[in-house]
C-alpha cells in the first residue's frame, strides 16, 4: 500500500527530475539526449521541463509580492 509519506517522496522526487532536465536543457542538451540519460520517454521529459519552468515562474512570481 502506498503512503502519503511515499507520494510525497515521489513528487520530491519528480521535482528534482524537473529541474535536473530543465537545466540539462538550459546547457543545450537536445531532448532527445535528455531522454536517454534519464531514461524517460521524450515527451514525459518535455513535460516535467515544463513543470520545472512553471514552478520557476510561480517562485519569482511570490518573490516579487513578497518586496511590496
Amino acid at each position: 500500500m502506498i503512503t502519503d509519506d511515499d507520494l510525497d517522496d515521489l513528487n520530491v522526487q519528480d521535482r528534482q527530475l524537473g529541474d535536473l532536465a530543465a537545466d540539462m536543457r538550459e546547457h543545450g542538451r537536445s531532448w532527445a539526449d535528455i531522454a536517454h540519460d534519464l531514461a524517460l520517454p521524450e515527451a514525459a521529459v518535455k513535460h516535467a521541463v515544463d513543470q520545472a519552468h512553471q514552478r520557476a515562474a510561480e517562485l519569482a512570481a511570490r518573490d516579487q509580492i513578497a518586496l511590496f
